[in-house]
């Protein structure tokens, strides 16, 4: 069995790097550490299976999702509780709850998208599916199968609207569905018109508006009505940590009605996704004090 060594700083790009380096169905024979360097061993035949169990702290394919969840903290294994048999697990009566992320290039979908996945406290222990809709930006889907396959979630893909049916058909045992969508500046009023239409087919439950803080409230508000015809449910605040005082988002959430329930304000995964009441709760007293001052004066 052919073995070939990737060694570096960062374990998604060396298991792109084996990807690359092997094809698709490169296979992870371990994982190893060396201070603030890894190396990932892997090789493009099959594995004869039962591997025999490496010695504790080997870094072998036994404590691969362990190693993971404990050195790389930007992709951490999600837990899960052990699923039925599929033999023996139940059709589902209804399909997965849709949560789609939409909102401007560089706004951090999908990296909220992996932390929402992957965090215990947004979902508990549902199982959790990813959609990936941005075939068109380089290196989206990539970005988002390797936080799929580190955490151990069901991934799907659509490049086109004759493949959203089937791409869903394909997470029909999850119990939630988070869709990764391209982001479209409003210039590019075709791409737009595609994705509304898409989004329109899929139907999600949930449409959650991603706006980086730090935006003039201008900008913020033309983002929201750029993205009014597809639904939007939510306003998610992103990038925090970049603006840690400013508040806009979180105002104009307050002064328009709009439920906010995360926000991020780093690059770890899970760790920078809060609960957004933290921030919108003082919005919303300081939206209700200005419109009583305003009573009071009229």
């Amino acid at each position: 069995m052919p073995l070939e060594t990737f060694t570096g700083t960062h374990v998604p790009s060396l298991l792109q790097q084996a990807r690359a380096s092997l094809g698709s169905d490169a296979t992870i024979v371990g994982v190893h550490r060396e201070g603030g360097r890894f190396t990932v061993v892997a090789t493009n035949d099959p594995v004869p299976a039962p591997l025999a169990a490496p010695p504790a702290g080997s870094g072998g394919p036994a404590d691969f999702r362990r190693l993971l969840a404990d050195q790389v903290s930007d992709v951490p294994a999600r837990p899960a509780p052990a699923p039925a048999p599929r033999a023996a697990r139940a059709p589902r009566a209804t399909r997965p709850r849709l949560i789609a992320l939409v909102g401007p290039t560089g706004a951090g979908k999908t990296t909220t998208i992996a932390k929402l996945a992957t965090s215990a406290e947004a979902f508990g222990h549902q199982r959790v599916g990813l959609l990936g809709l941005d075939g068109y930006r380089v290196g989206a889907v990539e970005q988002l199968a390797t936080y799929a396959e580190l955490a151990g979630l069901p991934l799907a893909t659509a490049s086109s609207e004759a493949e959203l049916a089937p791409a869903l058909a394909r997470l029909a045992d999850c119990e939630v569905v988070l869709i990764d969508t391209p982001g479209r500046s409003p210039t590019q009023v075709d791409a737009l018109a595609t994705l509304r239409r898409w989004l329109l087919h899929l139907a999600p439950d949930e449409v959650h508006a991603v706006i980086p803080a730090g935006l003039m409230p201008q900008l913020v508000r033309r983002l929201v009505a750029q993205y009014a015809g597809f639904g939007v449910t939510h306003l998610l605040a992103t990038k925090l940590d970049e603006c840690p005082t400013d508040s806009r988002v979180f105002d104009i959430a307050a002064a328009d009605g709009r439920p906010m329930r995360w926000c991020t304000d780093g690059q770890e995964v899970p760790s920078d996704l809060h609960d957004a009441a933290r921030w919108l709760a003082p919005a919303l007293a300081r939206h209700a004090e200005r419109k009583w001052r305003t009573q009071e004066v009229a």
